[in-house]
């Protein structure tokens, strides 16, 4: 599969240094080009964010459209810059994640990527877990508050006092 949409789920092992063996299938799930060479920053919550190049360079043309003078924007800037780094696999497709975010983020020997459309959020396994299982009711429920408008009835509401 080499289309844009590209989803997936894995649960991985990490090692002590950091180095994390990314799954073939979330590999084979990315364009052929975007499969050597991630940016890892922050996530927007408890996670790591691994961004293709793609996904990566479309997030900072965003970023660089927003005025940096705006003391909001620096923050928000400054906060999501912090710690960036590239990373390119190696031979057997292992990337080192920075010390800085695996403290940050709790990131110890078991981590869930989750793959979605380039962008890679990687998990402290328990605390994904902790945030995302669902009952299949709690499911039910909660597809049929979406499906029925109800969040993007909250969002218009929200733009509008924007």
């Amino acid at each position: 599969m080499t289309s844009n949409l590209a989803y997936g789920y894995w649960e991985v092992s990490i090692e002590k240094s950091g180095r994390v063996k990314l799954p073939t299938a979330l590999l084979r799930a990315l364009p052929e080009d975007e499969r050597k060479a991630f940016y890892v920053t922050h996530g927007f919550g408890e996670h790591i964010m691994l961004w293709s190049e793609k996904a990566y360079k479309e997030q900072m043309d965003y970023l660089n459209s927003l005025d940096r003078n705006l003391i909001q924007v620096k923050r928000y800037r400054n906060a999501f810059m912090r710690n960036t780094a590239c990373l390119e696999c190696d031979a057997q497709d292992r990337i080192v994640i920075p010390k800085p975010l695996m403290e940050q983020y709790a990131i110890q020997k078991e981590i869930v990527l989750l793959l979605d459309n380039g962008r890679i959020e990687m998990w402290n396994c328990q605390k994904y877990h902790e945030k995302f299982d669902m009952s299949p009711e709690e499911l039910e429920a909660l597809n049929e508050q979406i499906h029925m408008g109800r969040y993007q009835q909250e969002k218009e509401a929200s733009d509008e006092l924007s």
